[in-house]
């Protein structure tokens, strides 16, 4: 069966069922204790960090690996990790951007390139259409999602991707993550708003070392990371200490 890739679902009760989870996992993993099937009561296991921190350690970059651990550092070149987040060059950038268009529900976006850049032409928050330049591509495989710099630090996931399975298996064409139902500007799943922020909603996962450093004051951003990808540190944690 190919994956499905477009969210066939309402956007509106696929958020209501998330918050659901999110709540119920919140609530199951309140206090100490849990009441088993006999009306005893039992210990919850402590939450396992995925890696144990050293005081101090920095980070110090994949390439700092690569001497010792070559193997694996090939193989990590060739991977959804590394590929995660890169900036947006004629090496990364899978999807067609030779004046390419796609409408939704009577929305336009048109995929062009200037020179080595890679320029979106769509709605903004207002319904304005306008010119927008890609910074970074967002994943690999299945899609490929590209971002937009925004003004206070912000970058946002466009809605529109790229399929990037073969042509074959239905890929190799740009398509809408809501194909049943109109997202306009000013809608709250419009790409310019919250949901489709980076910083907010997909940084941590794609990132090494991140921080949001998000200013309350001024809403707006001054993230950091290490390596814009998924790096050998996401996972091992620091490693000044080790090389």
């Amino acid at each position: 069966m190919d994956l499905p890739l477009e969210l066939s679902t309402s956007p509106r009760s696929l958020l209501c069922g998330l918050a659901t989870i999110v709540v119920v996992a919140g609530l199951s993993g309140c206090g100490e204790k849990g009441t088993d099937q006999a009306g005893g009561t039992k210990s919850f296991e402590p939450t396992v960090s995925p890696y144990h921190e050293v005081p101090g350690a920095g980070y110090v970059g994949a390439e700092s690996c690569r001497e010792c651990h070559a193997g694996e550092f090939n193989d990590w070149l060739q991977s959804d990790h590394h590929k995660a987040m890169q900036p947006a060059t004629p090496e990364t950038v899978l999807g067609d951007f030779n004046d390419a268009t796609f409408e939704h529900f009577g929305h336009r976006w048109r995929f062009y390139k200037k020179g080595d850049e890679f320029w979106v032409n769509a709605e903004d928050a207002d319904g304005q259409v306008k010119n927008f330049k890609v910074e970074y591509t967002f994943g690999f495989d299945p899609l490929q999602q590209y971002l937009i710099p925004f003004p206070g630090g912000r970058y946002q996931a466009l809605q529109v991707c790229w399929d990037s399975r073969p042509k074959e298996e239905g890929g190799q064409r740009w398509f809408h993550l809501y194909p049943k139902e109109e997202i306009p500007p000013g809608d709250i799943l419009h790409w310019t708003r919250p949901h489709f922020n980076w910083n907010y909603m997909c940084a941590d996962c794609h990132s090494t070392d991140l921080h949001k450093n998000h200013d309350p004051d001024t809403n707006s951003y001054a993230t950091t990371w290490s390596e814009i990808n998924v790096s050998c540190e996401a996972c091992h944690g620091p490693a000044s200490e080790h090389v």
